[in-house]
């Protein structure tokens, strides 16, 4: 067609000898020159067809280019730097949305149990019942409600989520003492979050076992010898056993996957629907070419939160780097590339930013939570939650992160995560090329 008339029909064979031409391109190239009246096609006799020569000079079209070229994924990152750039909402969403989910999550999520309220429900009333239950009120870890008079009101106090527990303490508490029996105490605890409930029930015992050996050190006589082996009990790497110091490590894991690789997948989902992706069929631009021009400033996006996030956990959250920052930083830079690969990964299978936004978000975050150890070691799952933590980045560099910022680990001794991240890079990237097409189907 020409001028919206058709200037010819037929099989491309057909209309290749009509016009005596070389090929097909030849052919079109006449009938377009013929129509507008420019003169005869030149001469072509003895040159090499237009396909041939731009896949002997390198260039697109009926081949790939000859060789990888810098200044082409270059022109490519440029370009997505500068879309993101000039569009507010995406640039906000990369460089606010974690530091307000990571305040959240930092100061929202707990496992602590300090100042846990609770109540006692003394049916004794005794000098001795009033020691005991000392051991409680005077602890951080604890904080002390107005008495309970009664089961119901117990209960009741429970439901309502005003007590995490109550401990009760039986009448004649004090005239078993004294006659040398252990009478038994009641504890009730809240077991809506059994994690909190079994927290809370070894800091009472341990309270409680403090009492005994203090009913012992002051008479030994009635209650025998002091036990030759006193057991002493010490966390290392978080001696104040704040569960701040595991969470600010697995929050940063957690949000340079998600928001990463939700960017990318969307950015690349994002041409298909406007049409742009059009400029990667018609150029001599390589698969490898635009994947690393698309990546590259989402990995530098990701390396400015990780940064921003790491101000806010030493200055704000009082979480400092013990380890080697340098070997953190590093883990980071893999782990950035790790992320926005499996969202370049993730746009290769969907058509639309809606898809890509909740299918890449829902198949980070799930293992990343699960199975990369931030609630449970990867080394006490078993079967197919082991599997995936073993083949998700977010595992390794969860032991990165708590290795430099908890345990003062350095480079040396984190060598095999690194080397697990460089391998998601290099994998995810291969899957990703060999998924993408170059030309529409």
């Amino acid at each position: 067609m020409h001028a919206g008339k058709v200037l010819a029909v037929g099989p491309p064979a057909e209309l290749v000898r009509a016009r005596k031409a070389r090929t097909l391109e030849d052919a079109f190239i006449a009938y377009l020159v013929e129509a507008g009246g420019v003169g005869s096609l030149p001469d072509t006799a003895g040159q090499p067809a237009p396909a041939q020569a731009r896949a002997a000079s390198g260039g697109g079209g009926a081949g790939p280019p000859a060789r990888f070229s810098p200044r082409r994924l270059w022109a490519y990152a440029r370009r997505e730097a500068t879309e993101i750039r000039r569009d507010p909402i995406r640039l906000a969403f990369a460089l606010l949305a974690p530091l307000v989910l990571m305040v959240t999550f930092s100061y929202g999520v707990t496992f602590d149990v300090e100042n846990m309220s609770y109540a006692a429900l003394d049916r004794d009333r005794s000098p001795e019942s009033r020691e005991y239950l000392d051991q409680f009120a005077h602890s951080r870890y604890f904080r002390e409600q107005p008495p309970l008079f009664d089961q119901a009101e117990l209960e009741r106090r429970l439901r309502s989520g005003e007590l995490k527990f109550a401990i009760e303490v039986p009448p004649g508490f004090g005239r078993d003492l004294r006659r040398r029996r252990r009478p038994e105490v009641g504890l009730w605890l809240d077991g809506a979050m059994p994690f909190r409930a079994d927290t809370i029930r070894s800091y009472v015992a341990g309270a409680h076992q403090v009492y005994l050996n203090a009913l012992t050190r002051t008479d030994p006589g009635r209650w025998g010898q002091r036990p030759p082996v006193d057991l002493a009990v010490r966390f290392r790497y978080n001696q104040a056993f704040k569960s701040i110091y595991a969470i600010v490590p697995g929050v940063i894991m957690l949000l340079l996957l998600m928001i990463p690789a939700q960017m990318t997948a969307v950015a690349v989902v994002r041409e298909k629907e406007v049409g742009s992706i059009i400029n990667l069929y018609v150029t001599p631009v390589t698969k490898l070419e635009f994947l690393l021009g698309k990546q590259l400033p989402y990995v530098g996006l990701a390396l400015v939160n990780f940064a921003t996030m790491a101000l806010l956990g030493v200055f704000v959250m009082g979480v400092p780097v013990k380890g080697n920052f340098p070997a953190l930083l590093t883990g980071a830079v893999l782990y950035a590339g790790a992320a926005t690969g499996f969202g370049l990964l993730m746009s290769s299978f969907v058509g639309s930013q809606v898809a890509a936004i909740f299918a890449t978000g829902i198949l980070a975050v799930l293992p990343a939570v699960h199975f990369s150890g931030i609630l449970t070691p990867v080394s006490s799952l078993s079967g197919g939650g082991w599997a995936m933590g073993a083949l998700f980045p977010s595992a390794y560099f969860q032991k990165i992160a708590v290795g430099c910022i908890t345990k003062g680990l350095d480079l040396r001794d984190l060598t095999t995560p690194m080397l697990a991240l460089a391998a998601f890079v290099v994998v995810y990237l291969a899957l990703t090329r060999a998924l993408l097409r170059k030309q529409e189907a």
